[in-house]
């Protein structure tokens, strides 16, 4: 409508916007940022149904997350809700959150959000994922998550993406690149539950595995208790047969000359000395196999084999004892004494000998 004012003169106030062309370009503009996405990057990103497959949400999550990146706004809702859930999470973890601040709408947005991203890139050792996190919107608000760079960079990250820019009606071509939680308070209930979940696995692990050495303890005491017995039995029937030869032999010494006796006399002392040093030594070298067999225990138990710079190459819970056995497709799970890795099989060169 159209006014005048004496003072000022006209002035054209807009009464209502109708928003349904401006939305019907960005679906445009958003269909053809998906189709560039998936035609250039074929092998990194691919579209199942409507589940988008890319390089960034295959990666598989660190087994403890503590140390995340955070891009957002500073002091914005999103970035309160964030820290406020993750650090006072219901399980009691401590984490490291390093804010990396930017403009997250208007015409500069996606391109400082992708220099924070390359600014990570640059220290992924320092981190175990990537957060992105703004508080709600209009559609419109979102157009900078919808940037082809972007997304790009999202889809092709080395860390795991993990977003949270939008309502539950919300979803940009980031999060299609990511793994999306919505909002922000779900990204952090998200790696709280996650942290839950492996710390189960890990207590369930060590149940295991003290039950099993428990177990194989059991065993070999229950052995060594038989040897023992057999070693009392045997030695006390030998000393006896000695004693009962050494007598018939005294008898039949006795009807010699004395020169014999002395002889025979001298050698029933040579051959009691020696029998004496013959069952201290069968005793030494008994009680030497009973310490080999404790040491052995002690070497042959699983934890004590990792300790020693071993690993246990697993897939789907089996181990890998020969190339046969391996599937390049599947993520190979590498056991240490402290921690286990999981990782994806790029070559496999196999020995000559």
């Amino acid at each position: 409508t159209v006014k005048f004012h004496p003072k000022f003169g006209f002035k054209l106030e807009i009464l209502e916007i109708d928003l349904s062309f401006t939305l019907g370009q960005m679906e445009l503009a958003r269909q053809q940022t998906i189709q560039r996405l998936l035609s250039e990057f074929p092998h990194q990103i691919r579209q199942e149904d409507d589940l988008f497959i890319t390089q960034n949400n295959s990666l598989p999550l660190p087994r403890i997350i503590q140390r995340v990146a955070l891009i957002t706004a500073n002091n914005s809702d999103g970035q309160r809700d964030f820290i406020q859930e993750l650090t006072h999470n219901a399980h009691g973890y401590a984490f490291r959150i390093t804010g990396f601040y930017t403009t997250i709408q208007g015409e500069t947005a996606s391109a400082s959000l992708v220099k924070q991203l390359e600014q990570i890139a640059t220290k992924t050792h320092l981190f175990d994922v990537v957060v992105i996190v703004r508080g709600g919107g209009s559609q419109t608000d979102l157009k900078p998550f919808d940037d082809f760079e972007l997304a790009k960079t999202i889809a092709l990250f080395p860390l795991p993406v993990l977003t949270g820019i939008g309502h539950d009606r919300n979803t940009s071509i980031a999060d299609l690149m990511a793994r999306q939680y919505k909002v922000p308070t779900k990204v952090a209930a998200a790696i709280a539950d996650h942290n839950h979940s492996e710390a189960l696995e890990l207590l369930q692990m060590q149940e295991k595995i003290d039950d099993a050495v428990s177990a194989l303890l059991f065993d070999r005491s229950r052995q060594l208790e038989k040897w023992e017995q057999q070693i009392n039995w045997v030695l006390p029937n030998r000393i006896a047969l000695r004693k009962q030869r050494l007598q018939l032999w005294e008898k039949m010494l006795q009807y010699g000359s004395m020169r014999q006796c002395e002889n025979r006399k001298q050698q029933l002392d040579g051959w009691q000395l020696r029998m004496e040093n013959g069952t201290l030594r069968l005793l030494r070298n008994v009680k030497g196999k009973l310490s080999l067999q404790e040491r052995l225990i002690v070497q042959l138990s699983p934890q004590t084999i990792l300790y020693r710079g071993f690993a246990i190459a697993e897939q789907k819970g089996k181990i890998i004892t020969h190339l046969s056995q391996l599937d390049a497709n599947i993520p190979l799970t590498t056991r240490l004494a402290n921690a286990t890795i999981e990782s994806n099989i790029i070559d496999i060169n196999e020995n000559e000998k």
